[in-house]
């Protein structure tokens, strides 16, 4: 009974884990992994989480409690695990799936390759941060201006990223870098409303999933998760707004 109980734990940590890794609300990290601890047969089912914690609390059939505790270190932003998470825990709500056989889909959720490369990353948020003048009154010199600008930025974002590890100093140079070349630009004649091309460009490291996981936070009364959430939204705007605010003070 406790190696089985054990199992059912190390899926739901499993579960919960990749769920808060890749940016699903905490409310629906706790909702699934309840639900997949009672389909398991466990009682006394408690979840609690937070964005870079989650802990378990099941009893088994002959009242024993056992607790599991998992720290989330890596947070970054991947719907489509969360919703190959969700699908799991379906598959399991039907009785599809032993423990053993989750923990192997689990295993192979882990081991899955990102989707997307680098260079493909770097390429969208050209062509986002390119289309985003379009809503704010841009013309075309501006959406190529932003093109260039919104791709730069991220790249920069992603290296500095990895040299630092520290998200905060990684936005401000980012945001930084594209307030500068922004300038660069529209000195050498691409880019005509230098506002519009900022705004565009700076716009992929806009914190919006957070934000939005925030306020549903604290809309579903977690709100030590929708405080932090919110928290760490307004430390990344803050850190776009004094990397551009900065360049812009000078000209």
């Amino acid at each position: 009974m406790e190696l089985i109980t054990s199992k059912v734990l190390d899926v739901c940590s499993g579960i919960g884990r990749l769920m808060l890794e890749n940016g699903a609300e905490t409310y629906r990290v706790e909702d699934t992994v309840y639900r997949v601890a009672v389909n398991y047969g466990m009682q006394g089912v408690s979840v609690f989480s937070v964005p870079t914690a989650l802990i378990i609390t099941v009893q088994d059939q002959t009242g024993q409690e056992y607790t599991r505790l998992h720290r989330v270190t890596e947070l970054k932003s991947n719907l489509g695990i969360v919703s190959e998470a969700n699908t799991l825990s379906r598959k399991i709500a039907a009785h599809e799936l032993s423990p053993n056989e989750a923990l192997t889909e689990l295993d192979l959720l882990n081991r899955q390759e990102p989707t997307y490369t680098a260079f493909e990353e770097i390429l969208a948020a050209g062509l986002i941060c390119a289309f985003f003048t379009i809503i704010f009154l841009g013309n075309f010199d501006d959406l190529i201006a932003a093109g260039i600008l919104g791709a730069a930025g991220y790249a920069i974002f992603l290296y500095s990223l990895k040299v630092i590890n520290i998200r905060f100093f990684s936005e401000l140079i980012a945001s930084f870098a594209i307030a500068w070349l922004a300038v660069l630009l529209r000195f050498i004649g691409i880019g005509d409303d230098i506002n519009i091309v900022i705004l565009s460009s700076v716009m992929t490291l806009v914190p919006g999933k957070a934000i939005t996981n925030g306020i549903r936070d604290l809309m579903a009364s977690h709100f030590i998760s929708g405080v932090s959430v919110l928290a760490d939204a307004f430390l990344t705007a803050g850190a776009i707004g004094v990397g551009v605010a900065t360049v812009l003070s000078f000209i």
